[in-house]
This record gives C-alpha cells, structure tokens and sequence, in this order.
C-alpha cells in the first residue's frame, strides 16, 4: 500500500468523481496501517491542514472563483500530507520513493517509445524539436519532464543496484532531455546544486557524526552510459543537436520568435495584474485559472483553474490568506533540501514557478514525507539511501547504581 501511495503520486490525471486516485490510496494505506504517533507530531500534521484552510475559504467569498470544488480537492490533499506526517515509518518512505520512481520512469520509458514511434503519438511542437516533443502518461511535454527529473534524481539517490540505476539514470535522463522542458531543466539543475551545495556547507560537521553515508555505487557507470548514448543520438541525428542547443540557449532569455517564452511572459504579466487587483482576501481560489495560456483574462467561464505562477497565482487566488501554505511549503523544502524528498520538493515548487504542479499529488507526497522524517531524527536531515556503516556503541555500568548487584557492563547499539 506504501508503494501505491508514492505510485498513484505520479498520476496526475486520474481521478473519481474529481477526487485524485492518490487520496484515496492514502486513505486505504492508512486504514490498515494505523500507527500511534506522538502529540507534537499530531500538531505538526494539524497545522498542514489548518494552513490550507484560509486559502480553501475564499471559494466562497472570492468575486472571480472558477471552480469552488478545488478548494475540497487542496482540504483533501492536505489531508493526505498529514496522514503521511503521523502514519509513516522509515520503511514506508523508502517504498513510496520507490513507488514514484516506477512510474515516473514507466513514463519516460513510454516516451522513448514514442520517440522512435513505436507507440502512436501526437508530435508536439515540430518547430521547437525535429523529433517532436514526446508527452510520455501525461498530457504535456511539460509535466513529462517534471516527473522525469524527479525520477532521475531519484535514480541517482536511491539505494539501487547499479545495472538498475544506470538503466534508470539513462531513461530518465533522456526524457527530460527529449521532453524539451527548460522549466524542468532548471528545477532539475537549481535544486541539485542547492542540495550539493548544503551538503558541502555542512561536510565539516557530518565528519565528526558516526552516521556515515552509503557508499553508492553504480553512478559514474550510469554517467558514462548516458553521455555516451547521447553521443551516439547526437551525432546521428543532427537536428536534435541544433533543437537542443537552441532550447538551451534560449532557457533564459525571451526571444523574439519563442513562441513558448512570449507565452510565459504574457501570463506572468496578467498573473501580476489580477494580483495588483486583488483585495486582502483574494479573487477567490481557481481565479489564477481565468488566464490563459496566451496571456488573455477570461472574465467568463474558464476551462483553467491553476495559474502558470504557483506563487503569484496562490497571491490572486488567496492574498494574505495564502501566506500560510505559501510558507509551509517553501520554508519546508528549503530546511529538507539536503535530503531526497525535500530536494524533489524544491524541484517541483521550481517547476511550478512556470508549470504549477500545487494542486498535484505529487507536491503533497514530497511534503508528507519531508515533515515525516524529521519525527525519526530532528537533529539531522533523514535522507532514504543512508545507512549506519557504524554502531553506536555506549557503554554503561549498572554497579554505579546497583553496586551490589554485580551487574557486568551492558552495551547499547
């Protein structure tokens, strides 16, 4: 049921009745695992869902509210983060992360299917890639390669065996190459060198601990394989070599005839002007969604309801009353993000800064998690894929105590 969780995780479109298939695995998982929890860890949980609620309200107050019914669906997956917070274990963890690497690699393993048109699919965006941009379970190129950076840095981390991660390095990495995301490569890149660059600054430290991590293995074999296939791909399609370099180049700056980034500057700019407009209260939550993806506000009825923006559209939708969960997410990726699931929070807020994954499964999973390993160990970063190389030995005499007891001396682990 672990491994459903963190799988249904990666699915952001399947739902009942407009309820994500995730809510209600979690549901089931912790029906039939219920496990007791402290009082503090109780509270951290509670104030997840209390942070959600002020946002959730302003459905029934807003003046531009598209659709009151997302504001149950951000309650239910509130809920889903605080069950996760008081009902997971180490183990759960680790099998949730391992469940979102499946699928998140299942998808990428069918977008290089389509690729090489092995599986029919629609070709997205011939003027940015020659290949065409493949889409993978999901409905754009876009999310394709969210999940594909999240499931290579979770190949990459995880306690794998090595032949899996280099076929699981090499997969992933070539649908977030292909996919074409460069909002996805950013997250990908930002948050991976703020994690290396957490992990320097505390190196020092960490020395003196006997908590020493894993040797990993299998990394540098997966790193030649992927830049020798890439090699190959390259020189074998020359047009792939122009796309990406062009892509890259074009990563951050707006050109003129980027269609894609003309869009993007559009949104933010009408994002900014329901956000000027807004009162303390916000428009109402789903009104970031009346803009389109040219830019254009639709007054009238939406088929939208998320903004490109995930904090300024949090801001129209919500204003102050989005402070609360605006804060519990970034304030808990930035002090997790030395470990797996707090550098996959802060990949996919950076992603949601162009592409607003908020309201997906996936965002509340890393969330639960992230608050759920600090109740195992508060003093320092849980990160799945380390191991005790070395007990802890203490050793203790009862006979201080008992001096006439003639108790040896008793060793703790």
């Amino acid at each position: 049921m672990a491994f459903a969780v963190g799988a249904t995780a990666g699915l952001i479109a399947v739902q009942f009745f407009q309820v994500h298939l995730f809510t209600l695995v979690v549901v089931l998982w912790v029906a039939v695992s219920m496990r007791s929890s402290e009082r503090w860890v109780l509270w951290r949980a509670a104030l997840v869902i209390a942070a959600s609620i002020p946002l959730a309200t302003t459905a029934l107050t807003g003046d531009l509210v598209n659709s009151p019914t997302l504001a149950l669906q951000l309650i239910a997956l509130a809920v889903c983060a605080a069950l996760i917070v008081v009902n997971a274990d180490r183990e759960d963890i680790k099998t949730m992360l391992y469940g979102l690497l499946v699928v998140a690699t299942a998808a990428s393993a069918w977008a290089m299917l389509q690729v090489v048109d092995i599986v029919p699919n629609d070709a997205w965006h011939l003027d940015v890639s020659a290949l065409g941009r493949p889409t993978g379970f999901y409905p754009e190129p876009d999310w394709l390669g969210m999940f594909a950076g999240i499931g290579l840095v979770l190949a990459w981390r995880l306690e794998l065996r090595p032949r899996w991660r280099v076929i699981l390095v090499a997969v992933n990495g070539f649908a977030l190459a292909l996919a074409f995301a460069r909002a996805a490569w950013v997250a990908v890149v930002a948050s991976s060198l703020i994690a290396f660059a957490l992990y320097v600054i505390n190196l020092r430290r960490d020395r003196g601990r006997t908590v020493i991590a894993e040797v990993r293995t299998g990394r540098l074999a997966a790193t030649g394989v992927l830049v020798a296939a890439g090699a190959i791909a390259l020189a074998s399609v020359p047009s792939l070599a122009s796309d990406l370099i062009l892509r890259l180049s074009r990563t951050l700056t707006v050109a003129d005839n980027d269609i894609s980034a003309q869009a993007r500057v559009q949104q933010n700019d009408s994002l900014s002007f329901l956000a000027s407009t807004a009162p303390w209260n916000g428009h109402g939550i789903s009104s970031s969604g009346r803009v389109g993806v040219s830019g254009i506000i639709e007054y009238g009825e939406s088929v939208n309801n998320v903004g490109s923006n995930w904090i300024v559209s949090m801001w129209v939708d919500g204003a102050w009353l989005s402070l609360p969960i605006v804060c519990i997410l970034l304030l808990t990726a930035v002090f997790s993000a030395r470990s797996i699931a707090g550098q996959l929070l802060l990949l996919v807020l950076l992603n949601s800064l162009f592409s607003n994954a908020t309201y997906q499964p996936v965002t509340w999973l890393l969330l639960g998690i992230c608050l759920a390993s600090s109740n195992f160990d508060r003093k320092r970063p849980s990160d799945v894929g380390e191991k005790l190389t070395k007990p802890i030995v203490v050793r203790e005499t009862l006979a201080r105590h008992f001096p006439t007891s003639g108790t040896p001396l008793r060793t703790r682990t």
